[in-house]
Order: structure tokens, then sequence, then C-alpha cells
């Protein structure tokens, strides 16, 4: 791979150009932790946390569930429910059409 700015050879895998310092591709997004719109039971709260951490959203489920007992019941929901309403909830994105549909209204 080749730097954009200086045009000097670079690693594949590099972010940054080690002649020029320029950054090298599209900058990462940065994530953001959403409640999730399409993966809840209750808020979505849980599986938002799933996302935003890499794991499995029955995983981050079950250790609520065990945080939650084992810290008594009534600390566990209210931090459910402060969680829920503070995390934003992620974007709602609207379908795409189709080149090949026609759109109607």
């Amino acid at each position: 791979m080749y730097c954009n700015a200086c045009g000097k050879i670079i690693a594949e895998d590099g972010r940054f150009c080690s002649h020029c310092g320029n950054v090298v591709g599209a900058p990462p997004m940065p994530r953001k932790l959403t409640r999730s719109r399409s993966d809840r039971k209750i808020g979505g709260v849980c599986a938002g946390l799933a996302q935003y951490l890499e794991l499995d959203t029955s995983l981050v489920r079950i250790l609520w569930f065990f945080i939650t007992l084992a810290c008594g019941i009534f600390p566990g929901l209210v931090a459910y429910v402060l969680a829920w309403i503070i995390i934003p909830e992620e974007p709602y994105l609207l379908p795409v059409a189709s080149s090949h549909q026609p759109v109607t209204s």
C-alpha cells in the first residue's frame, strides 16, 4: 500500500505513514452506546451493551440477571431503568428504495 500524501510504501495494515505521519485510509468510526431497536426484550439496554462490547446478547442478559440477583433486585432494576433513560436509542434507519423498483407515493 502507498501513502496518499507522500507516495512512500507502507505496511498493508498500517494506519499512519511512517515517513510523513499522514493518516492512511478512512478513520475508524467511533463506537457509540445506544439502545437496540431490533433486538430488544424490554428497553434494548442489554442488546445495546452487547453490541457496544461486541458480546452475545444472551450472555449480557444472563450476566445482568445474575448481577442483579447478587446485588439486590432493587438496585439492579434502578440501574436498568436509569440506563433505559440515559442511553439514547439507535437511530431509525429508513429502508433504501431499490433502483429496480419504482417508488410510489
